[in-house]
C-alpha cells in the first residue's frame, strides 16, 4: 500500500497497470469442495431413504391391504385367534418399498396336536388354496395383494419367559422369542434412517441378510457413534461389516440362546463382507444406493 493507502500499482510487459490486493485469509479450495461434498452426500443418503420408506399411516395403501386380508386371516384360524397386529419394519418404521410393504404377527393359542411347523404351513397351505400365490420366508409367508406384498408371521402366545413361538423354515426349529421387544427396541433408537439404508443396500446387492439380523448389527455398528448424520454413519456400518460380520455372533436380545448371525451361512457372511468393502472403495453414492 502506498502512503495513501491505495494498493501499490504494478505494470506489465505492456505498461498496462495492475493493483495487487491485500485479501484476508479464505478456505482453500480443497476444503471447500470436501464440505459441500459431504453437504451433498448427506442430502442425497436421505432423500433416497425418504424415496422408498413406508410411513405407518392408517391411511396408507399397506395399512388398507393389511386391512382387506383380515377377513381372511379370521377365517383361517378360527376360535385360536387371539390377535392379529402390524408388526416387523411397519411398526419398527424401517419398511422401504424394495421388500415387504407390511409385517402382520397372527398370534395364535395352541392348535391341539399341531406344532408350529404344522400351523406355518397350514396357513402358507390354505393361501395357496384361495389362489393368491404365497411365498415362504424365513419366519413369515410373503403375500402379493394389490400390487402391494405382506408379509405374515404366525405365531403361538408363549405364556413362559418370551413372548412368541415362531417357525423358522430356514432352520427347520421352532424359536421363542419377543416380536414387541424387537419391535420397541429398533423404533426408540433412533437409528431407523441408517436401517433403512442398509435394507436399500441389502436389496440393490441382493444380500442374503434377514431384516433382524441387519437391524441388530447396524446397532452394534453405530453403538458409540453420534447421531444425525446419516451419510457417515452409513459407512461406519460398512466399516464394521467389511471387518466383522464373518465371525461376530450377535444373539436375538429377547432371547439369547437364539443366536440370529447363524440363519446366514458362511458365504452368505462372506458376501455382505464384499460388498460392505466394494461400497467403501466406490467414490460414487449413487452406486452405494439408489
Amino acid at each position: 500500500m502506498d502512503a495513501a493507502g491505495e494498493a501499490a500499482p504494478f505494470h506489465n510487459d505492456r505498461g498496462e497497470r495492475y493493483y495487487t490486493l491485500n485479501l484476508p485469509d479464505i478456505l482453500p479450495i480443497g476444503d471447500y469442495e470436501t464440505s459441500l461434498t459431504v453437504a451433498t452426500t448427506e442430502q442425497y443418503a436421505a432423500s433416497i431413504v425418504d424415496k422408498y420408506h413406508i410411513a405407518a399411516d392408517p391411511g396408507s395403501a399397506p395399512h388398507r391391504a393389511v386391512d382387506e386380508i383380515i377377513p381372511l386371516l379370521k377365517e383361517w384360524a378360527k376360535q385360536y385367534l387371539l390377535g392379529i397386529t402390524l408388526s416387523g419394519a411397519y411398526a419398527k418404521n424401517t419398511a422401504i418399498t424394495l421388500t415387504s410393504h407390511a409385517d402382520v404377527l397372527i398370534t395364535l393359542s395352541p392348535v391341539p396336536d399341531k406344532e408350529m411347523r404344522d400351523v406355518y404351513w397350514n396357513l402358507f397351505e390354505f393361501l395357496t388354496q384361495q389362489n393368491l400365490k404365497p411365498d415362504t420366508r424365513n419366519v413369515s409367508i410373503h403375500l402379493p395383494t394389490h400390487g402391494l406384498w405382506v408379509d405374515l408371521v404366525p405365531a403361538y402366545r408363549d405364556h413362559g419367559i418370551y413372548g412368541n413361538i415362531l417357525f423358522n423354515k430356514k432352520t427347520g426349529a421352532t424359536v421363542h422369542t419377543d416380536v414387541a421387544k424387537h419391535i420397541h427396541l429398533i423404533a426408540n433408537s433412533g437409528r431407523q434412517q441408517e436401517i433403512s439404508a442398509i435394507k436399500i443396500w441389502r436389496e440393490r446387492n441382493r444380500l442374503d441378510f434377514p431384516s433382524l439380523y441387519l437391524e441388530l448389527a447396524v446397532l452394534r455398528a453405530l453403538e458409540s457413534e453420534p447421531f444425525g448424520q446419516l451419510a457417515e454413519n452409513v459407512l461406519s456400518v460398512f466399516r464394521y461389516l467389511s471387518r466383522h460380520v464373518e465371525k461376530a455372533m450377535i444373539s436375538d436380545p429377547a432371547n439369547s440362546k437364539n443366536i440370529v448371525s447363524s440363519d446366514v451361512s458362511d458365504d452368505g457372511k462372506q458376501a455382505i463382507a464384499a460388498a460392505a468393502r466394494g461400497a467403501l472403495y466406490d467414490e460414487n453414492w449413487k452406486k452405494i444406493i439408489w
